[in-house]
């Protein structure tokens, strides 16, 4: 079993400088990144227990999830934990399905040091409690009132890049598939996808939206809507994952092909984009990215506690990967 005597053999290192680390006081910054490197080099895995006794802390990190049924949320622990790894942080995951779940309650029973947040609505008033607590690092969806670091993709620029690339495209009937507005990153998707239209001088039309849950059937009954109306769109933009693949089945069902018939641009959908014939034009975010910074933010909370500044916001832009779904109608 690797030791801190391995660590010490392997960074040169004082057995005081690695028992400082391990026991979350600073150390110099070059000092940290010999030590992650020997530890993710030995598979080094301090004992966690011990540590908690002597230190009254955990060093744990939990990570709120509003489910885990999709790549995104998957991604996120992924990151969170593939970052904290090294810095001797481990990490515990709940998950809310349901209104009746009390996942934030249950990781503050299990002494977590902080908290990475994907909040579902009903979670806010434990989570504004918690944050009074523990550092917490929100990622997605914003909440003004809970005192909070966070790390989110830049929304409105998303929503408007997507509605550039049909634009760009000659497209100006674009039926538009968001979520609700009380989550501020399908609030922003949504303002930015009609900023862009006004933009390049094409109304807002509220007939060609719709703001629905984000949940595959919702996204697959406002697809049919849209497909429904004469003149129909020619093409659709639809802002995260289940919507899309929602949007897509309809699609499909209607026997209008991608790519020719309408013209499709998806949302967090990499893996769909490129089983899919045509390939699926999409927007995608840098889901492990944006992980690791708020992993990086939440260790220092918890690696140099004490009073605590105001939060920290961080934005990541999105990307657009084209496939062969939008056609130019000029051409």
């Amino acid at each position: 079993m690797t030791t801190y005597k391995d660590i010490q053999r392997a960074t040169g290192l004082s057995l005081a400088t690695i028992s400082k680390y391990y026991n979350g006081r600073n150390v110099l910054e070059a000092n940290r990144e010999a030590i992650e490197s020997a530890a993710r080099q030995l598979d080094f895995r301090p004992n966690q227990h011990a540590r908690m006794l002597r230190s009254r802390r955990s060093r744990t990190v939990g990570v709120l999830l509003p489910a885990l049924d999709n790549d995104f949320h998957l991604t996120i622990v992924a990151g969170v934990e593939e970052a904290l790894r090294p810095r001797g942080i481990s990490v515990i995951v709940a998950a809310s399905p349901d209104a009746s779940d009390d996942p934030v309650n249950l990781l503050m029973d299990r002494m977590v040091d902080g908290i990475v947040a994907v909040t579902s609505p009903h979670d806010v008033p434990a989570l504004r409690a918690a944050a009074a607590r523990v550092p917490v690092v929100m990622v997605d969806w914003y909440i003004d009132d809970v005192h909070a670091d966070g790390v989110f993709l830049d929304n409105a620029a998303a929503g408007a890049l997507g509605a550039r690339h049909l634009l760009d495209h000659g497209h100006r009937r674009i039926g538009f598939i968001g979520g609700e507005p009380m989550i501020s990153s399908m609030r922003l998707r949504t303002e930015g996808f009609e900023s862009a239209l006004t933009s390049h001088g094409v109304p807002v039309a509220p007939a060609l939206e719709r703001l629905v849950p984000l949940t595959i059937d919702a996204g697959y009954r406002a697809a049919q809507e849209l497909l429904a109306q004469w003149p129909r769109p020619t093409g659709l933009f639809t802002a995260n994952y289940e919507l899309t693949l929602g949007a897509v089945t309809a699609v499909n069902d209607s026997g209008l092909r991608i790519g020719r018939d309408i013209s499709f641009v998806g949302f967090d959908s990499r893996e769909l984009a490129q089983a899919l014939v045509p390939k699926l034009t999409v927007i995608v975010q840098p889901t492990r990215k944006i992980a690791k910074h708020a992993a990086r933010l939440i260790a220092d909370h918890i690696e140099s506690p004490g009073d605590r500044p105001a939060p920290t916001i961080e934005y990541l832009d999105a990307h657009l990967i084209p496939g062969a779904s939008v056609i130019r109608l000029d051409d």
